[in-house]
């Protein structure tokens, strides 16, 4: 993302280096084909996610300190688990997200990096259509369907943050993230195709890093594009597009003219592999982006088991 206020902040080439990463931070989080598929209600889902990104953002003005840009290098891990419930005869679920980032700034000369624990989240979601709460034994016999689900996120500011940290895991900040999903098959469950459109609502952070007192961030718009096919009734592959819109900061009052209006492509495959469970693996990389936006690319591996 731009640092459009390091004139006003930075006198010195650490001052813009500073900046730089006061701005920079861990992706916002991308979904995966598959996401939302139907499980027996009474069990236990869990979630084990490892992801590798690497993005660079152009920084204004930093010419002047040597500084073409920011690089951000995150290595990040979750754990999810899941409840499956049995919603008014609907499935639904109840879910904590447990979260860990290990991360590497780098502007010019300048360096900075924090590692520890996330913001906890808590997800609720109920299905709309087309996923009846089901036994063990009757989705055993069930031929899956097109079905539409809600889903919400909260995030709570419990993750590592130090407002004199250049870098933090934690936003000191609270946020909302309601989704709804469409999933389409035209064949039980051989070939999927779905789209999910998520709005992010953040709160403010009154204890910002740096000299400034107060964080804000514009609502974030996200749209996912998935299409999956079966080659066999345990593997697949899939196609995968993402559109960010919006999220711009806004330090005491002052718009940084840093909303996002990116595209991004990707590709994967999921494997049932036994009792282990699914493995899925994704990349994504940026295709399109306005000036001054971060652009990279990410690895994602997931390992998801029903207990």
């Amino acid at each position: 993302m731009t640092c459009p206020i390091l004139p006003r902040l930075s006198a010195t080439a650490s001052g813009a280096a500073l900046c730089a990463l006061l701005l920079s931070g861990v992706p916002a989080l991308a979904g995966k084909a598959r996401d939302y598929l139907n499980a027996p209600v009474n069990t236990w889902v869990t979630f084990y996610n490892l992801g590798f990104s690497s993005s660079v953002a152009p920084v204004t003005g930093g010419a002047a300190y040597g500084i073409s840009g920011v690089t951000t290098d995150v290595t990040s891990q979750s754990l999810i688990v899941s409840r499956i419930l049995d919603v008014g005869g609907r499935t639904g679920g109840l879910s904590v997200v447990l979260p860990h980032a290990d991360i590497d700034v780098a502007a010019g000369p300048f360096g900075a990096g924090a590692a520890g624990t996330g913001d906890i989240g808590i997800v609720a979601e109920v299905n709309l259509f087309g996923a009846p709460a089901l036994s063990r034994e009757a989705f055993a016999d069930w031929t899956p369907e097109t079905f539409a689900s809600v889903h919400l996120l909260a995030t709570l500011p419990t993750g590592r943050y130090d407002p004199d940290a250049s870098v933090n895991v934690g936003s000191n900040r609270w946020s909302l993230a309601p989704t709804i999903n469409y999933s389409y098959t035209p064949d039980a469950g051989w070939t999927w195709l779905e789209a999910y459109a998520t709005a992010r609502i953040f709160g403010d952070n009154t204890d910002a890093p740096g000299a400034a007192e107060t964080l804000e961030q514009r609502p974030l718009y996200q749209i996912e594009l998935h299409a999956s096919r079966n080659l066999t009734p345990d593997f697949w592959l899939t196609a995968d597009a993402y559109y960010d819109r919006g999220g711009e900061t806004v330090i005491d009052g002052a718009a940084q003219d840093n909303a996002a209006d990116t595209w991004r492509l990707g590709a994967g495959l999921g494997l049932r592999v036994g009792t282990i469970g699914t493995l899925f693996l994704n990349y994504d990389t940026t295709v399109s982006a306005r000036a001054g936006q971060p652009e990279g690319e990410t690895f994602r591996l997931t390992l998801a088991r029903l207990w």
